[in-house]
């Protein structure tokens, strides 16, 4: 019996840090819309854009509760953006995946010997915690979810307020000058003697990858730049440097996988012109649509919860790129929209998950 159950708990934690991760992503979307308007993120629940209606805790399950009301809103019918579920996504992966990857592993993917040393697997992560791992993953979560937010709201249009950027920063410094522990790895391959063990050793490191950060991420957009000085902050600047040199890769690999899908048409066009309008979550939306256009409930195929849609609902008629195998459908009006954004703040978030996921392996390449 044991056979079955350990491996089962690993992926009973797994599951569990995928739907933290997809809930960070949920309560990154408050933030993305709230924070370059001056809402507050803390007071008020969600509710609709366009009637302001209250979304109904079942509704408002990462992922799912917008697949269910096929992206309208219950009450007025008009079209929720597909952003909500894109960003809930990707913090699943992202975030829970990244941490699952650290706390599961026992700290096997981080560089260091004060990681690795304890055996991997949920059973012992549950029974006999390391803080300092766990605070480790929380660390790299926060810095992933403000990557994450960078990258959305720049994908709006819009720049994260200043304050926002400065709290992060903060928080961030606060947490590994207090921490240095925290910091893996440090200025150097041999750290001078002068550095001690104290709070001065975190600021060293931390300053050191902010100024590196500031250095390399100065011609970007603000969500690089922020984003970098944040990435240095908290991992250094050899990190910073290698992510710096990773994202124009990642962003190679988007515009080749993204060139995949033939462009737009002019019959075609506005298929999906954006992941914030109706008209990309119409093209979403036809994805679990009928082919009589009809499209059907989730939970009861023979009912629809849903009311015709209302004055700010976006209509359009069927196009060819509405038909076809189900992949094809959901990933095209993605791939499409990857053709018309340069995203170097979203290229900046896959680059760095990528980088925790390999950072042993790359640190002990340099360092041997």
């Amino acid at each position: 019996m044991v056979e079955w159950i350990i491996p089962l708990t690993d992926f009973v934690v797994i599951g569990l840090l995928i739907l933290i991760g997809g809930n960070l992503g949920s309560f990154l979307n408050v933030v993305v819309h709230r924070l370059p308007r001056g809402e507050s993120v803390v007071h008020g629940g969600s509710h609709c854009p366009s009637c302001g209606s209250a979304i109904r805790w079942h509704d408002n399950v990462p992922v799912l509760g917008w697949l269910q009301l096929r992206g309208r809103c219950r009450d007025c019918g008009a079209m929720i953006a597909a952003r909500y579920p894109l960003v809930e996504a990707v913090g699943a992966v992202v975030i829970g995946g990244v941490a699952a990857a650290e706390l599961l592993s026992g700290g096997r993917t981080l560089p260091g010997g004060a990681f690795g040393v304890v055996r991997p697997g949920a059973d012992n992560l549950l029974l006999r915690p390391d803080p300092l791992l766990i605070a480790v993953a929380v660390l790299h979560g926060w810095l992933l979810f403000n990557l994450l937010l960078g990258a959305a709201v720049e994908a709006d249009g819009r720049v994260v307020p200043a304050r926002w950027s400065r709290m992060a920063l903060g928080i961030a410094l606060a947490v590994v000058v207090g921490w240095n522990a925290l910091l893996p790895v440090g200025i150097g391959i041999e750290e001078p003697a002068w550095m001690g063990r104290g709070p001065g050793r975190g600021l060293g490191i931390a300053s050191c990858g902010l100024a590196c950060g500031a250095l390399l991420g100065g011609s970007s957009t603000p969500a690089g730049r922020q984003g970098l000085m944040l990435v240095g902050a908290i991992l250094g600047w050899q990190a910073a440097a290698c992510i710096a040199l990773l994202r124009p890769v990642v962003g190679w690999l988007r515009a080749l996988l993204a060139s995949l899908v033939p462009p737009d048409t002019p019959e075609g066009a506005g298929n999906c012109a954006d992941v914030t309008t109706g008209e990309f979550s119409e093209s979403i939306q036809s994805v679990f649509a009928s082919p009589a256009g009809e499209p059907p409930s989730l939970i009861d195929p023979g009912s629809s919860p849903l009311p015709e849609p209302g004055p700010g609902a976006v209509s359009r008629p069927e196009t060819a790129g509405d038909r076809g195998p189900f992949l094809a459908r959901l990933v095209e009006p993605i791939a499409r929209y990857l053709q018309r954004r340069q995203l170097p703040g979203g290229d900046l978030m896959v680059a760095t998950a990528a980088f925790l996921l390999a950072w042993r392996w790359l640190w002990r390449a340099v360092a041997d």
